[in-house]
């Protein structure tokens, strides 16, 4: 097996560490929890991400995956939480779509919830992560019609 001479092992000690530096690590995160419910009952499934609204860095995603129960916890870069700042909301869930003869129809899935919460742009959800957060802070409350 030939062996790489020590300038390609040296380029490519420098690609990897290049590579791995294009991301600074997040620090400083609050938690950000809550529930999500249309029509005031627990959203089953889904997602939540955040965008960031005041400038911080556009690609970060805090993004978390809603339970059973409607709750959802926040993650950003695989640690729980979002760097403190103003975020619009978007909510994320759907469902399966079925044949006539019950099998998984290959198409695209059914949306749970109206576009509007789903469209960066138009999501009418808002918060405002601070420093620190009590848990509960930041419950979602959907609605199938627009009021």
């Amino acid at each position: 097996m030939p062996r790489l001479s020590l300038a390609m092992r040296m380029a490519c000690l420098l690609s990897v560490l290049t590579l791995s530096g294009c991301r600074e690590e997040v620090s400083g995160l609050a938690a950000v929890r809550g529930r999500v419910t249309l029509d005031g009952q627990p959203l089953l499934s889904g997602s939540v991400s955040l965008r960031p609204e005041d400038g911080m860095a556009a690609w970060e995603r805090p993004t978390g995956m809603i339970d059973a129960q409607g709750n959802f916890v926040i993650y950003t870069q695989q640690r729980e939480g979002a760097p403190p700042g103003k975020y619009r909301v978007i909510v994320f869930a759907t469902e399966a779509v079925t044949a006539a003869d019950g099998s998984p129809h290959p198409g695209l899935p059914r949306s749970l919830i109206p576009a509007r919460y789903n469209d960066p742009a138009k999501s009418p959800l808002h918060i405002e992560v601070p420093s620190s957060a009590k848990s509960g802070t930041f419950d979602l409350g959907l609605m199938s019609r627009e009021e």
